[in-house]
């Protein structure tokens, strides 16, 4: 298809710009070639000059969708795409969306109702179960029953707690509707349960079985028609308390027999798209144990994993994204995209000036820096690729910046040293 006269794109956004970088700013040659335009709308942080390859205005964080609708109108958009985080805000994008399209705005957000379906973990759950997708086992838990602000239900903890005793510990508590990994409680035993159930609850959680394993997560890009499937991105171990997202080793990179166990997991996801008319990106977070693949939640929005995602396979999910904004997408198919380089996210202790510059001049470095999330610092955080074949090069270098600059603790070191040169640096590199 052509590209709409004007090609006016405003593209929405909460959590800061900066966290898109470097891939967002790829949009420009994409906009030049397609003799279109692009704003950026935001609600968080700032954006500076080089942040977006365009023109921004700030939303008031307290906006409806109808008044962020119509600031997005006075600007004379006739595309819009979300590229907000948090379930809350893609919901909110959704309902923009809605509100452009009666206007004829050609949009890039999944619609309302398939949003909010996602948004909530016991319905994804649900609708999870019954696409035939293996899940874990789990029961909802009404914060307002259990705390007496309903009619009462005298026997409702103890229905609660004999689900949990028949699902079987470890148990997670996670918020009904929140992301992020926030407010999840780990339950190890009846005595953690009982407590948990005394205690009062703000609102409504999913008490969940807590699996040992690892966690992985897929992007999934498109639209009904045309979907394609990022590299697999893992996370870490699962089965334990939960820890902070960005604190150990994440990546994308080469595990045969793992890719070929998701083989009939991504195509019965790609059916499950079409079936929620999914239009845009969403993340499948799911935990990988036994040769088995079980789906936890799906995020209906870009999400943390997005920038591995774009590094391991070469394809800019923000540039699929203004394609598909612009009618400028593939033709119907479905492609799994295949890693064509490892991607490494890890933090680092002090990003200093001296160490990203030696970091750049040794490595691939994506990006770098100070890692801050809704304006609160989490220290330092670093993103780098290593071409297939490189591995070895690449830990010596890694070794070599360490005993520079001492910017990774001793665990993240060795991590990386097993993940890329299984075998030891010695055996594979002298």
């Amino acid at each position: 298809m052509s590209t709409p006269e004007a090609g006016r794109v405003a593209f929405l956004r909460t959590v800061e710009i900066h966290r898109a970088a470097p891939h967002v700013q790829q949009l420009d040659e994409h906009l030049r070639a397609a003799g279109a335009e692009a704003k950026l709308f935001f609600t968080d942080g700032d954006c500076g000059p080089g942040d977006f390859p365009g023109p921004s205005e700030r939303v008031p964080t307290d906006a409806t969708p109808r008044q962020i609708a119509e600031q997005i109108r006075r600007w004379g958009a006739n595309a819009f795409v979300s590229i907000s985080l948090r379930d809350e805000n893609a919901l909110r994008d959704a309902l923009v969306a809605a509100e452009l399209a009666a206007d004829g705005v050609a949009n890039v957000m999944h619609g309302a109702e398939t949003t909010c379906l996602l948004a909530n973990k016991a319905e994804t759950k649900a609708l999870l179960r019954r696409a035939g997708f293996c899940v874990p086992d789990d029961v909802a838990v009404d914060g307002d029953v259990l705390n007496g602000r309903t009619v009462p239900m005298p026997g409702y903890r103890d229905y609660l707690a004999r689900r949990a005793n028949e699902i079987g510990f470890p148990l997670l508590s996670k918020p009904l509707w929140d992301s992020f990994g926030n407010g999840i409680r780990y339950l190890g035993n009846p005595a953690a349960l009982a407590e948990y159930l005394r205690s009062p609850l703000d609102g409504n959680t999913l008490l969940e079985r807590c699996l040992d394993g690892e966690l992985c997560s897929v992007e999934i890009i498109g639209r009904v028609g045309t979907y394609h499937v990022q590299p697999l991105v893992w996370k870490g171990r699962t089965g334990g308390e939960p820890s902070f997202l960005f604190g150990l080793v994440r990546y994308a990179g080469p595990r045969p027999e793992a890719e070929r166990n998701f083989e009939d997991v991504a195509e019965r996801l790609v059916r499950l798209c079409s079936e929620l008319d999914v239009n845009g990106a969403l993340e499948v977070e799911m935990i990988y144990r036994d040769g088995v693949y079980h789906v936890i939640e799906i995020n209906p929005r870009v999400s943390g994993t997005t920038l591995l995602s774009i590094v391991a396979s070469g394809r800019n999910t923000y540039v699929e994204l203004l394609n598909m904004a612009l009618q400028n997408w593939p033709d119907p198919r479905r492609t799994s995209l295949t890693g064509i380089r490892w991607a490494l996210e890890f933090p680092i202790t002090d990003p200093t000036p001296s160490l990203l510059r030696d970091a750049a001049a040794a490595i691939d470095v994506v990006r770098a820096g100070t890692l801050r999330i809704s304006g609160q610092d989490y220290g330092g955080n670093m993103v780098a690729s290593c071409e297939f074949g490189e591995e070895p090069s690449f830990v010596k270098a890694i070794n070599e910046l360490n005993a520079r600059h001492r910017f990774l603790e001793p665990r993240i070191l060795h991590e990386i040293r097993d993940l890329l040169v299984p075998g030891g640096l010695t055996a594979r590199s002298a």
